[in-house]
């Protein structure tokens, strides 16, 4: 017995490991069986067989959506047909500009390397490829070229905002007019923008841009006008600045009305002060270029003489012989020096402006169009007396 329990002590340092050993397999064996680890492994890899399959069928997917959008990117292609646009930007050189012989076309070049095809364009001339385009030509061709890219698949139903940089540069008059007819019927009529900004130096198309007009559909379904604004770009050194148009660029359409405003307004003042005195010393200047203008169109037999005054006046000399001495004398110094140190004589020039006025109201159709035409009410003055002596 003492020899086996010696045996046995001896062996409790390698038996001890065995049994922990033992033991702990047997808890974890016990626990497998409590959580069914076959079962739980099964399903692991039942859905790792399904995660494969899926990301198989996801690459599928992902392979046929390129593909398809391939279809349609080609598809938009063809809608964006550049043959098409050619025909339309002859269309506007022929039947706004009258250019029968200046066409564009559109060529194809097959592009090396790929399956796509490259769209060129040629100008042509009397059937062959012109070269040595004036300016007003290339300005004519990006224009029309321009008002053509609203229509294609990019573009079109987009309201995009527009910014059309001087159109008429190196074009004549009659051109200028056709380029605010195009920009009128096929940009604002249809009102295909969110934002539209035309800058130009040319005042003629600015006569022209303050005619346009449109509705649009607000967010209520009511039609209301285009709100419009007026600027000018001033340019000092290197730095340019941006500001409202001053008030004589923005509301006359011709310097005639600016005119017909300034004799207006000295026929209409009741007193005279620091605020309006300027309308009297300019008087003298502005009737003289009113009646070159004037007298010009109503008697273009005649010159800017004593004589046309006095047909522009009637029977009446005083109020010709009185206007004649105000262009003048006071618009020149005639060789007198001491005319320019003497102060302006109010009375007179106001009397002149009234008899002017008097004188345009008789024929009324005119007179009225003229006071629209400077936003003056024809009622302004309906009831003041014109008088042709003495201070008003």
């Amino acid at each position: 017995m003492r020899n086996e329990s010696d045996e046995f002590s001896n062996s409790l340092s390698t038996e001890h490991p065995k049994a922990k050993k033992a033991l702990r397999l047997k808890e974890v064996s016990d626990y497998l069986v409590t959580i069914q680890y076959q079962n739980q492994f099964a399903a692991i890899e039942d859905l790792k067989d399904k995660l494969n399959k899926a990301e198989q069928e996801k690459k599928r997917i992902e392979a046929d959506l390129r593909h398809k959008q391939e279809l349609i990117t080609a598809k938009k292609r063809e809608l964006n047909d550049e043959e098409k646009g050619a025909r339309k930007v002859n269309e506007y050189l022929n039947n706004f500009f009258g250019h029968q012989f200046l066409t564009i076309e559109a060529k194809k070049d097959k592009v090396v390397g790929e399956e796509s095809k490259r769209i060129r364009f040629e100008i042509i001339r009397d059937g062959k490829k012109a070269y040595h385009l004036s300016e007003g030509e290339c300005s004519l061709l990006a224009f029309c070229y321009f008002l053509a890219k609203l229509d294609d698949i990019d573009t079109k139903d987009s309201k995009p905002i527009i910014w059309i940089d001087d159109p008429i540069s190196s074009l004549d008059g009659n051109h200028i007019f056709f380029v605010y007819s195009l920009l009128s019927t096929e940009v604002v009529s249809s009102g295909r923008f969110e934002q539209l900004f035309v800058s130009t130096h040319n005042l003629d198309f600015l006569k022209y841009l303050k005619r346009l007009s449109g509705k649009f559909i607000d967010v209520d379904g009511k039609k209301k006008d285009y709100q419009k604004g007026y600027f000018i770009i001033t340019r000092q050194d290197k730095t340019s600045t941006i500001g409202v148009m001053p008030h004589y660029l923005k509301e006359y359409v011709t310097e005639f009305n600016y005119l017909f405003h300034q004799i207006h307004k000295c026929a209409a003042i009741d007193f005279i002060d620091d605020t309006n005195y300027t309308t009297f010393y300019n008087f003298g200047n502005n009737a003289r270029k009113f009646f070159e203008v004037y007298l010009y169109y109503k008697y273009p037999d005649q010159g800017m003489m004593e004589e046309t005054l006095r047909l522009f006046f009637g029977e009446e000399k005083i109020p010709a012989v009185l206007t004649d001495r105000i262009n003048n004398e006071y618009s020149h110094l005639c060789g007198v020096f001491e005319r320019g140190a003497t102060p302006i004589e109010v009375p007179e020039m106001q009397t002149a402006a009234r008899q002017i006025i008097a004188r345009l109201k008789e024929d009324r159709d005119q007179y009225l169009a003229l006071l629209n035409s400077v936003g003056e009410n024809k009622e302004h003055l309906e009831g003041k007396a014109v008088t042709t002596e003495g201070a008003p």
